[in-house]
C-alpha cells in the first residue's frame, strides 16, 4: 500500500470514528431528557439539568461532525451523513429551548 493510500484509508477511518462518537452522542442527549419527557414517571422535585446537558451533547456532536466532514470534504456521503447529524442536533436544541 503506497502512503498516500495510507493516509486515505487513515482519514476514512477518523472520520468513521468522528462520525460515531457524533451519533452516540446525540443518541445521548435523548437519554438525558426522558425524565424530562414524562414527570409522572419520577416522582418528587428535581433540578432540571437535563437540556443544558443535552446542549453540550449536542455542540460536541455538531463539532464532531464538522470535524469529520472536513477531512473528507470530497465525499457526498460525508456531506449527507454530516447534514443528517447538524438536522438531528437542531432538533434537539429546538426541542429542549423551552427547558432552558
Amino acid at each position: 500500500m503506497t502512503a498516500g493510500r495510507a493516509d486515505s484509508v487513515a482519514q476514512s477511518f477518523g472520520a468513521a470514528v468522528l462520525y460515531a462518537v457524533a451519533a452516540l452522542l446525540v443518541l445521548f442527549s435523548f437519554a438525558m431528557t426522558v425524565e424530562a419527557d414524562n414527570p409522572a414517571a419520577f416522582p418528587g422535585r428535581r433540578d432540571n439539568d437535563g437540556a443544558v446537558g443535552v446542549l453540550l451533547c449536542v455542540g460536541m456532536a455538531a463539532v464532531s461532525a464538522l470535524v469529520a466532514v472536513t477531512s473528507l470534504s470530497r465525499r457526498l456521503l460525508s456531506r449527507g451523513i454530516c447534514a443528517a447529524i447538524l438536522l438531528v442536533c437542531v432538533y434537539r436544541v429546538i426541542g429542549v429551548a423551552g427547558q432552558l
